[in-house]
């Protein structure tokens, strides 16, 4: 202590010479410490920028990579015609512009399907509308502005598939159809409340009453982005012929219909006995549509109306063929309960998308 006393500056100026050494050999430790985790970060990121120079594609394989999206997608195109051989028989040029126009062409829909019932003597409830009394009951609002193609669509594709299902009769064999429903489109701005769980709604859901549906999410073939689909569901009765001749029919591949669902069950025969062919006077008066216009409708989707009967007779004859081809049906006088759920596919084509330069 002799010392410290007659000597204070000296060890005050060793002891903080002590300090500031053990303070820069602790820095120095940090400094090594975090030196080694920056040259192990810089050793990963030098071996990633190795790794993906080495995958960087060449010019050459960006031309082989182009080349074979413009082979995929002219063989998409392909597909899409010879799949789509029907479009032009299906969709006609939309005229309605407003409402209250596409309301009376939906009224002339209904008023030809159920005259073309009524010819070939095909059961129908009396307030068939086959999906669209929403707006051709009197009275009914017409759809939104925005709806009025969308809506156009759909019931051209419905005519195309009951024209198939209305060639199915024939006179030795009965048919009804109990209900054509159709799903609520989007733009229609109605409100669709999703499935939930339990029994009552699975009933609600599943229900073949009424005019509308909502398709199940495990049998649709539609995925946004790719894949859009218009759907329908077919309840209707007769002998198992009558639902043989019907998925012969839709298996022409002239048009994008799949086949999503069938259901088959013995038909009530209360509800077979409540149904009859529609009468003329009925038609008129439920569809408010006058034969004028329902010639005029008729005559612009059904170019081949005169062939109506030949058309008949040469299903008749083809069926005719095919039972003496096929094996006697499992039912054969029994009427049954058919409901076959329809979708009509369409591709959904992405925009081009023009190539920018990378901004690193």
């Amino acid at each position: 202590m002799k010392y410290f006393k007659k000597y204070p500056i000296f060890f005050v100026v060793v002891s903080a010479l002590l300090v500031a050494f053990a303070a820069l050999a602790a820095f120095d430790v940090v400094l090594i410490s975090q030196k080694g985790q920056s040259a192990k970060s810089l050793d990963n990121a030098m071996r990633k920028y190795r790794s993906a120079l080495a995958d960087d594609p060449t010019q050459k394989a960006i031309d082989a990579s182009n080349s074979n999206i413009a082979r995929l997608e002219g063989h998409l195109e392909f597909l899409e015609k010879d799949l789509t051989r029907a479009s032009t028989d299906i969709f006609k040029p939309l005229t309605a512009k407003e409402g209250y126009q596409l309301v009376e062409q939906l009224r002339g829909f209904v008023n030809s399907w159920r005259k073309e019932a009524q010819k070939l003597d095909i059961r129908i409830g009396s307030d068939m509308d086959f999906g669209f009394k929403k707006y051709v009951a009197p009275n009914a609002e017409p759809p939104k502005d925005s709806a009025i193609a969308d809506l156009w669509k759909q019931a051209c594709v419905l005519n195309y598939i009951n024209k198939k299902l209305f060639a199915c009769k024939t006179e030795k064999s009965p048919m009804g159809i109990f209900a054509v429903q159709r799903e609520i489109l989007e733009s229609e701005g109605v409100k669709v409340q999703k499935n939930k769980r339990g029994a009552r709604a699975r009933r609600v859901a599943e229900s073949n009453s009424g005019d509308n549906f909502k398709i199940d999410e495990a049998i649709t073939a539609r995925k946004k982005g790719s894949l859009d689909t218009l759907a329908y569901r077919f309840v209707f009765a007769g002998h198992t012929d009558v639902l043989r001749r019907f998925l012969n029919q839709l298996k022409d591949f002239d048009a994008m219909l799949v086949v999503r669902s069938i259901d088959v069950k013995p038909a009530d025969m209360t509800k077979w006995e409540s149904i009859a062919p529609a009468s003329a006077e009925f038609v008129a008066e439920q569809t408010g549509t006058t034969s004028a216009q329902s010639d005029s409708l008729s005559s612009l989707f059904n170019d081949n109306s005169g062939n109506t009967q030949q058309q008949s007779e040469q299903s008749a004859e083809a069926d005719s063929s095919a039972q003496q081809e096929t094996k006697t049906p499992v039912v054969t006088d029994n009427i049954s309960e058919f409901t076959v759920v329809i979708e009509y596919v369409e591709v959904v084509k992405k925009p081009d998308v023009k190539k920018e330069g990378d901004k690193e």
